[in-house]
Parts: structure tokens; sequence; C-alpha cells
């Protein structure tokens, strides 16, 4: 069968306002890896979209080369799956995308040592979204003026947090502690030690749907709110954009890789 469809631009599929960006940074390499397949290729309802986010790691050409399997082996498992339960279709692409990634350390050995991979899957069926991820890619609704991450981030990042809001730290150190993109599960070929596997979430008219990896924590939960706000009426691809812009003008000397997949319900 062919590969599915992966989108590195714009879309409009039938009022789904969608669209990827991905910023290099500081990086030597781009270790991210997305797509995005609208309903014709997987024969969804009409407002249905399936996005995949990963952010490899292992260095160069391993993480690389772990993020892009698992996007590519995810779609095209979701694409196969008999399973007619959506959790449980995930869990098969899950599982698969992991089993591919031991098959690859297993096979060029030193080559990708340290191989490994976060991933954010989105599923948008209707008026409703469902997610499975595992590692610290976030998934933000944005509502109005107001930011929520849907997802539980599995990294130090997660018990920083819970500092923060103990008063026992700022958010600002929480932000910038050296620690908090340690991952405490991730995709290694291994047992996945954690994976965030909720019930779906009602979707409302005008709400934004933010898909990224971790580089876009360059920028505060407010920050990213209020790009969101100034632009407000733009479609989905201009507030991709303007995310990516608003992340280089922190002009942060170590900044990672940064994707960002943007869905606007329509109004």
């Amino acid at each position: 069968m062919p590969p599915p469809l992966s989108l590195t631009g714009d879309g409009l599929v039938e009022g789904r306002d969608f669209a990827g960006r991905q910023s290099q940074g500081a990086r030597e390499v781009q270790e991210d890896s997305y797509g995005v397949m609208p309903r014709v290729e997987f024969a969804g309802a009409p407002d249905d979209l399936f996005l995949v986010v990963a952010d490899g790691m292992g260095g160069h050409a391993a993480g690389e080369v772990a993020s892009s399997l698992a996007v590519q082996t995810f779609a095209e498992t979701f694409l196969e799956s008999g399973t007619a339960c959506d959790s449980g279709r995930l869990w098969d692409c899950l599982e698969e995308a992991n089993r591919r990634i031991a098959c690859e350390l297993e096979s060029r050995g030193d080559a990708v040592q340290g191989m490994g991979t976060t991933l954010l899957a989105v599923l948008l069926r209707d008026h409703s979204v469902r997610w499975m991820s595992v590692g610290d890619s976030p998934l933000y609704l944005v509502r109005g003026h107001e930011l929520h991450r849907l997802n539980r981030i599995h990294s130090k990042a997660t018990e920083l947090a819970e500092k923060v809001q103990a008063g026992e730290i700022t958010e600002e150190q929480a932000r910038t502690d050296p620690t908090r993109h340690t991952l405490l599960s991730a995709l290694i070929g291994e047992a996945i030690y954690d994976v965030d596997d909720p019930l779906p979430v009602e979707l409302m008219a005008g709400d934004v749907l933010i898909a990224a990896t971790d580089g876009i924590e360059t920028l505060t939960h407010e920050e990213i709110a209020a790009v969101v706000s100034s632009l407000q009426e733009a479609e989905a691809s201009a507030l991709a954009e303007g995310l990516l812009q608003a992340v280089q003008s922190k002009q942060f000397p170590k900044q990672d890789n940064t994707t960002v997949v943007v869905v606007r319900m329509p109004a």
C-alpha cells in the first residue's frame, strides 16, 4: 500500500483548518518528525483528522531515525489496524512503533546507540479529541484567552511543576531547570513505563489545538496563549508560523528543535 499522506504545509479539509511548521533552532540536525492524515486517508467522518508528532533522541542520525520511524510506523499501523475501538487501535500503533525501534536497534547496533523518541498521537473525530502520548511532547488546548495542557508529561518537568504549585520554586526556576527535559518514559524498544491515554475531550467552536515538541517550552503558557489571541482571526498556517517566530525571538542560545502542528476548530 502507498505510504500515508504526510503534510508539511497547510490543509483545509471540509472546514478543518490545520498546519504544521518546524524550526531547527540551534541544533545541528532536525530530530523532530510529524505527519498529518485527513480523514480521506483512513475512511473517517468529514471532520476527522489524525496527526503524529515525535521528538527523537540519541544524537545526530539516531534521533532522526527514531522519530521518523515512529511517525511512519504509527501512521501505517493506524491505517492497517483491524481494531474498531480507537483506544485499542492506538495501542496497536504504539506497540508496533516501539517494536520497530527495537528491530532497528538490533540490526544497526552502535550506529543508532541510545536511539529513542517521544510520541504524541492526536485523533480528532467530529467535535472531540483523544490522544496517546509518551514522553514530553505537549498537547495544548487554547480556548478563548486561556491555555490548558491536555496531556500528562513524562519528564522531570512534571515534578518541577508540582514544586511550583507547592511554592518551593518559582515558575521561572522550573522552566529553566537543566533537568526538566529528563524523560521518565519514551519509545526506546523496551518496556514503556508510562502512557497517557485518557478518554476523549469535547471541543468547542473556535478552540485551537497545538501539538508540539518540547522546543516550544522556550515560551511560557501565557506567551503561547498571547500569540494565539493576537492571531485569533488568522489561519492555522499563520498561527503555526507566529508560534515559531515567538520561539526564535527569544534567541535562546541552546534552542532545541521545535515542531508545531496547529488545528483550528471552525468558529
